[in-house]
């Protein structure tokens, strides 16, 4: 999860007052925002913006309370700095009288420009990992952990430290960090998270978050591709283990930026809805063909004629993880053949077969047992089993 937040600054003043500095800070501790006020000839006040981005923001700035002062425009001011802009004049409060004068002013800051922003809900997003690869989505759209809020419509994969990041979709990389080093679940953590934001032609943001520390392969100003590698997958800011976050977000007048739900290209080069529990392979354009497999893909029919030769010298149950389905395989590895009552012990999971078994298993042999899968919607799943066996003739 990561939050790009809404910078804010907030000014209370009284009478005449000597000119100050208000400056506006994001997660990650970069200064892109500045707002001066400099007392002007007639009493009153002028207020002047810079821009530090390398494209340009959109600035919201208001007047709470006013005595004795007018401003030169309707409120609220909004107003699009451009990238580069230096103490840009974007407001003046001029005296109305002569009695005592006081006002407080908020301003919020936000990446780009809403009112340009138009989102091509039909574009095709590319899975943001390694062609061919396969993972599962961990948390997606209204995760209960975190997805809320701005975050409503992103979504976590379970990459590990170190794997590849990919480009989701063409576009200007704009802002990086990766100095952070720590992360962990709570919200305190949130403001260390590693990013790589990507603004696309439309005017949106593709947002990965929680690279490992100088994880960022590319640098700001960077024209990337869709598809092309971009960073490496960690376990910073806020997180409960290693995974990716991604989202697309637009900006809003109201200084906060707000992700979108989105299409994105399955393995068959369908164009799909993202589903929490369930894994994906990556297809990036003009990469060699695969084969897409998956567990739950499987069925009792696939092991009906499976036995193996083994050595163990035990009796025992081999497990196959595939996704998040699991094989499971009965051993006989003694030297008897072996009548084997199986009783499977499920919690959150569902079998592909009756939970009490028998099997007949010649010596050193192993045959199939069972499937199982987590049932819908569980967050913890467990299982386990008991065996008894009687030597035959």
């Amino acid at each position: 999860m990561n939050r790009l937040n809404l910078a804010r600054v907030l000014l209370a003043m009284l009478l005449c007052a000597s000119p100050v500095l208000l400056q506006a800070q994001h997660a990650g501790d970069q200064d892109f925002f500045e707002l001066t006020r400099r007392e002007t000839s007639d009493g009153g006040y002028s207020f002047h913006a810079t821009n530090r981005h390398i494209i340009p923001i959109f600035v919201s700035l208001s007047f709470p309370q006013l005595q004795g002062l007018e401003a030169d425009q309707p409120l609220p001011i909004e107003v699009v700095l451009e990238a580069g802009a230096e103490e840009q004049e974007i407001a003046r409060l001029s005296r109305v009288s002569n009695r005592q004068i006081s006002f407080r002013s908020s301003a919020v800051y936000v990446r780009g420009d809403p009112s340009a922003v138009v989102h091509d809900d039909s574009h095709v997003y590319l899975l943001p990992y390694e062609h061919g690869r396969k993972y599962r989505v961990t948390q997606g759209y209204n995760g209960p952990f975190t997805h809320v809020g701005e975050n409503q419509y992103a979504i976590d994969f379970d990459l590990e430290e170190g794997d590849p990041v990919h480009a989701a979709r063409s576009g200007l990389v704009v802002e990086i960090k990766q100095d952070s080093s720590i992360g962990g679940p709570s919200p305190r953590y949130t403001e260390h998270a590693n990013f790589i934001l990507i603004q696309h032609d439309d005017g949106s943001f593709g947002n990965y978050v929680h690279l490992q520390y100088d994880g960022a392969l590319v640098t700001v100003g960077d024209r990337v591709q869709a598809g092309d590698l971009i960073g490496l997958s960690g376990n910073t800011g806020r997180s409960s283990g290693p995974h990716l976050h991604f989202d697309v977000r637009i900006p809003t007048r109201s200084g906060r930026m707000q992700s979108l739900p989105t299409l994105f290209k399955n393995h068959d080069g369908e164009a799909i809805e993202i589903e929490q529990g369930r894994h994906y392979y990556a297809r990036h354009p003009g990469k060699p063909e695969f084969e897409a497999f998956f567990g739950s893909e499987l069925t009792n029919q696939d092991f009906r004629d499976h036995t193996e030769a083994i050595t163990t010298g035990s009796l025992d149950v081999r497990v196959e993880q595939i996704d998040s389905t699991y094989v499971l395989f009965l051993q006989n590895g003694t030297d008897q053949r072996l009548e084997i009552d199986t009783t499977l012990q499920l919690r959150g999971m569902e079998a592909t077969t009756p939970l009490q078994l028998t099997h007949r298993v010649d010596p050193q042999t192993e045959v199939f047992l069972s499937i199982l899968r987590p049932q819908d919607g569980v967050r913890q799943a467990q299982y386990g089993y008991q065996l008894r066996f009687r030597e035959l003739d």
